[in-house]
């Protein structure tokens, strides 16, 4: 088995492909391993009250400003961190970008966008009645990121 590596500063989201003569047990369990890796993915600490929190990225559907606090919203609750938006967003994978001056969204959470002429569009979840709005200066750069994610499919 040969394992190679390839960079490229062009990718915008890391991608592992697996080549194979057939589909051994090895590879089945090589790709289990590498799923299980990707899953333990990255958390952000959180807190609601007196109560810390370490969310999966996977359950946040935008983050937003207030003050001297980002509020965190998963589909049914909202949380809090320290954390300045502008250092979320360095640090947060490609999935996640930023839609006004005070939100970053996470792009695989959103069901619609009802897009309004005159100013903000709306922005609809999947499985929450939560929503927020994307300016009109980041919509064209939203729906650019969108159909570059609907192509890769």
């Amino acid at each position: 088995m040969k394992i190679r590596l390839e960079m490229d500063e062009s990718v915008s989201e890391e991608e592992i492909i697996i080549r194979c003569k057939e589909l051994t047990d090895e590879v089945v369990t090589l790709q289990k391993r590498i799923a299980e890796i990707g899953k333990t993915q990255m958390q952000l600490h959180v807190t609601k009250g007196d109560s810390a929190y370490f969310l999966e990225l996977d359950e946040i559907l935008f983050l937003e400003s207030s003050g001297a606090t980002v509020a965190v919203h998963t589909a049914n609750h909202m949380y809090e961190t320290r954390q300045r938006l502008y250092e979320l967003e360095e640090i947060l994978p490609a999935g996640f970008m930023r839609i006004s001056k005070s939100t970053i969204i996470n792009t695989g959470k959103i069901r619609s966008i009802k897009k309004n002429i005159t100013g903000a569009s709306e922005v609809e979840f999947i499985a929450s009645a939560k929503k927020t709005f994307v300016s009109r200066s980041y919509f064209k750069t939203l729906m650019s990121k969108l159909e570059e994610k609907r192509l890769k499919k």
